[in-house]
């Protein structure tokens, strides 16, 4: 694993969307969100916000973080101190900004209400699908920071997995893939990791608890890594035993669908297109209801990001897009299949970042 840690070109990236801002029209653009500034000028604490405009960028943070501010940011971009959101805000006012982009599906309502107080003269203008639109493609940097933290966690997992037995709790083996994880060099879980067995497996997102594994259960284990702020996704289905018959037929079925979705993945394709590929298998199977979520999504500096895979996902797929293709079935109160890999775009399709085997010969467990 790579121990160097490449800084990203953020005076690249900040051009990149001012002639965004340029092209819709915005005089400046408001990043409110830890992942945004992070991108955009590599400031990573937890409170602040960015500035950018056709010819300067300026991070406004408090008095904790202005230190670590001036060590993590470029020189290109100034660090401001205010030491509440409204003072910030006031400062903007004084700019007179005719219209100002800002990401509208996270700024709080009391956030926002402050920036309308004071920006009385400015229009406000929601930009968030603008502002995300340069991260929608990884570069070298990003992909290989990725990858770390692909193999961080699939060397955990590795670690953990002799640990899938009858009697072992869902939230002890939760507990030491992100031990093992922390250990190996992640600087945290991606996510809130799923162990979901037995009749608990009918849960897509039902996190680890406190039921011990049984004899004959199917395991569902979704779980990834945290690397410089870019996340890993991965989700195996185990047997503890031979899986009966209508198990082994719904574990091929949403194998072969993710198998199909993997290969079909090609540039200016659509996102529901590819949704459409999976979807359609799992259909010819019979198994239309029991798929109860999209196929897939982004994953980056935030573990959901777009591209959204699904009916509704209206993006044109592009070389250098990550994404997951996570097929999944579920039968209430009884147990539940799902495989999800994450694929990086190129010219001639996709191809797995994840490279555990979910064959089913590979997912059946001594019991």
């Amino acid at each position: 694993m790579s121990t160097t840690h490449h800084p990203p070109d953020n005076l690249r990236r900040l051009d990149a969307l001012r002639a965004l801002l340029a092209e819709h029209g915005l005089d400046a653009a408001l990043l409110h969100t830890l992942p945004s500034r992070r991108y955009y000028c590599g400031f990573t604490g937890d409170s602040g916000f960015l500035l950018v405009t056709a010819t300067d960028a300026a991070l406004y943070t408090d008095g904790r973080y202005t230190t670590q501010a001036a060590d993590e940011v470029p020189p290109a971009v100034a660090v401001i101190r205010a030491d509440v959101f409204a003072a910030g805000a006031r400062r903007l006012a004084e700019m007179k900004i005719p219209r100002l982009g800002y990401e509208e599906d996270t700024l709080p309502i009391a956030r926002f209400r402050e920036l309308e107080d004071a920006l009385a003269s400015t229009a406000l203008v929601a930009a968030r699908e603008l502002i995300m639109a340069p991260r929608l493609i990884k570069d070298a940097g990003e992909q290989e920071l990725i990858r770390e933290a692909v193999d961080i966690a699939e060397a955990a997992y590795a670690e953990v997995l002799p640990l899938v037995k009858p009697g072992v709790g869902e939230r002890d083996i939760a507990v030491e893939l992100e031990y093992h994880m922390r250990r190996l060099g992640a600087e945290d879980r991606a996510f809130d990791i799923i162990v979901a067995s037995g009749s608990r497996g009918a849960l897509p997102h039902g996190i680890a608890g406190a039921r011990p594994l049984s004899p004959g259960d199917a395991v569902t284990i979704d779980f990834g890594a945290r690397r410089h702020g870019y996340h890993s996704d991965q989700t195996c289905t185990v047997f503890l035993g031979e899986p009966s018959a209508e198990q082994e037929r719904v574990y091929r079925a949403v194998y072969a669908a993710q198998q199909a979705g993997i290969a079909a993945a090609r540039p200016g394709m659509a996102a529901a297109a590819l949704d459409a590929v999976v979807r359609d298998h799992l259909a010819a199977a019979g198994l239309t209801a029991e798929f109860s979520h999209g196929t897939g999504h982004g994953v980056g500096l935030e573990i959901h990001e777009p591209p959204s895979i699904s009916g509704r996902g209206d993006t044109i797929l592009a070389a250098g897009m990550v994404f997951t293709i996570e097929p999944g079935c579920y039968f209430p109160h009884r147990w539940g299949v799902r495989l999800e890999d994450m694929v990086i775009l190129e010219a001639g399709g996709g191809r797995r970042l994840t490279t555990l085997d979910k064959r089913l010969e590979t997912a059946v467990l001594p019991d």
